[in-house]
């Protein structure tokens, strides 16, 4: 080998060296931007499951577990919400209603969540209390809700729910959410 082709080799080497060091002082500049946008932020995010299990509404029999569940999973979908988890309750309400008040219970939805979007805010329902008249097919659940911006709590308001149910194929399902006002 001669001097020219190694030193062409040298340069050659050099500058991939030097495109290669470059790259990884961009790749660890990036990596500490973000690791900085991380450690400013804070997220709280509630995660509340699914509680709802197999159950059946037989010859007017009702499994008062099932449905304690069914409206607890309803009642948190609809009122447990932050910009990151409305298309998460809003699949629960989808899957718990009735095919016929479905729209308009989605339609409920929609309108709470739009303010909870917009106002970039996330409400929790704190239960404390639940009371049944199953010959009606109906739940109060008794509780708090609070809203939260971003990790401070704003208000925290006593809110009374109801739900109504519709039996349908065996089970039940979901026919009505909404507050109870304090004069009813």
């Amino acid at each position: 080998m001669n001097f020219q082709n190694l030193d062409k080799a040298y340069k050659r080497s050099r500058r991939a060296m030097i495109v290669l060091g470059g790259a990884v002082a961009l790749l660890l500049g990036t990596n500490a931007l973000m690791a900085a946008k991380l450690y400013s932020q804070s997220n709280q995010v509630v995660l509340v499951p699914s509680t709802v299990s197999d159950g059946m509404v037989a010859r007017g029999a009702v499994d008062k577990r099932y449905v304690e569940a069914v409206a607890m999973d309803a009642a948190y979908a609809m009122y447990n919400s932050s910009p990151e988890t409305v298309r998460y309750g809003r699949a629960t309400l989808e899957r718990l209603a009735g095919p016929a008040e479905r729209a308009g219970i989605l339609a409920k939805f929609d309108k709470i969540t739009d303010d909870v979007v917009e106002r970039k805010i996330s409400t929790v329902f704190f239960p404390r209390k639940i009371e049944h008249n199953f010959e009606r097919y109906e739940v109060v659940v008794e509780g708090d809700l609070a809203t939260y911006l971003e990790t401070t709590q704003i208000t925290r308001e006593d809110r009374r729910i109801l739900i109504k149910f519709k039996p349908q194929a065996g089970s039940i399902r979901l026919a009505s959410i909404g507050l109870i006002k304090e004069d009813e």
